[in-house]
């Protein structure tokens, strides 16, 4: 499992830097979203009764008639671990984000996203003795006329083998947010 998220997180920067190349940077607009988790049962780990809240702020860029690049900062993330006599993981980071819409050259409809992210933090999660992780992300959603959007995601959170305790975060995620 580590080996393939590795490898997912290079092949999803290197893909995101040629097209870094041919963004136009001047269309981009600015997004907003709340989201909140809640931890579930996967493999060896059982994180469900936790839950996480976290704040997005994204620069969208269009970079093809469907495609869009977001830049993106996580200036806050509050994980709460139920149960565990563990303390709240809190702290922010930044990362990738790469969206297809379904309305060509619109920028809003039906999407599909993939995301990437590194997270600085105080405190740890619990069997994870790192206090740099990253979050990758796959969801679905939806963006309004009005720019209003909603996303269902399946969140990852792990250290990528960096510490020696590794046991990862599975989180489903529900987010809310506009763009102008």
């Amino acid at each position: 499992m580590k080996k393939t998220l590795c490898v997912l997180l290079v092949v999803f920067f290197a893909s995101a830097l040629p097209v870094a190349a041919e963004v136009q940077w001047h269309d981009g607009r600015w997004q907003l979203e709340l989201s909140g988790s809640a931890g579930i049962h996967s493999g060896s780990s059982d994180r469900s009764g936790d839950y996480m809240l976290k704040g997005l702020v994204e620069y969208e860029v269009p970079f093809a008639p469907r495609w869009t690049l977001g830049l993106r900062a996580l200036p806050v993330f509050v994980y709460e671990q139920d149960d565990r006599g563990e303390d709240t993981v809190w702290g922010g980071g930044a990362g990738l984000g790469l969206r297809v819409y379904s309305a060509k050259e619109e920028y809003r409809g039906w999407f599909a996203e993939l995301g990437a992210h590194a997270l600085g933090h105080k405190h740890r999660f619990a069997d994870n003795n790192s206090n740099l992780n990253f979050l990758t992300s796959a969801g679905i959603g939806y963006k309004c006329k009005a720019g209003w959007h909603s996303a269902v995601r399946w969140e990852h959170i792990s250290n990528a083998g960096i510490g020696s305790d590794n046991s990862g975060v599975n989180v489903i995620t529900l987010g809310i947010g506009y763009a102008f």
